[in-house]
């Protein structure tokens, strides 16, 4: 796998954007994930394909975060430019949730302690 990645040390509700030039995979993900990720082990992640940026992830929590934006198999890789950059919080956003989700999502508002403990795991698995 050919990646380009970024680290940030951010705290919950800074803002990570990203820009991209063509649909690709773009992953966040903790310190300890991405060590996972790189020796080619199961690892969680927030994010996924996209095909369209800029791409902005509010952080759920405190951490050691990566951004990992793929470039294609090791064989057959993309040429590919891609930027990202720590943006603080927006205080209009009053949480995590994105604009853009679907209404039930959105009605849900304030997490839980339980859906945080959740999210902390991470958002998806892959490996």
């Amino acid at each position: 796998m050919r990646f380009l990645y970024k680290q940030f040390q951010a705290k919950k509700k800074e803002i990570i954007e990203v820009e991209i030039d063509q649909p690709t995979k773009v992953k966040f993900m903790t310190a300890s994930e991405f060590k996972k990720y790189k020796k080619g082990k199961t690892h969680s992640f927030f994010g996924g394909r996209f095909e369209e940026s800029p791409i902005r992830f509010v952080l759920p929590f405190d951490s050691m975060w990566n951004v990992v934006i793929e470039k294609g198999s090791y064989h057959e890789p993309m040429q590919l430019a891609a930027s990202c950059r720590l943006m603080m919080p927006d205080r209009q956003v009053m949480s995590s949730i994105a604009a853009d989700a679907p209404a039930h999502v959105r009605a849900q508002g304030w997490l839980d302690a339980g859906e945080v403990e959740a999210i902390s795991q991470g958002g998806q698995s892959e490996g």
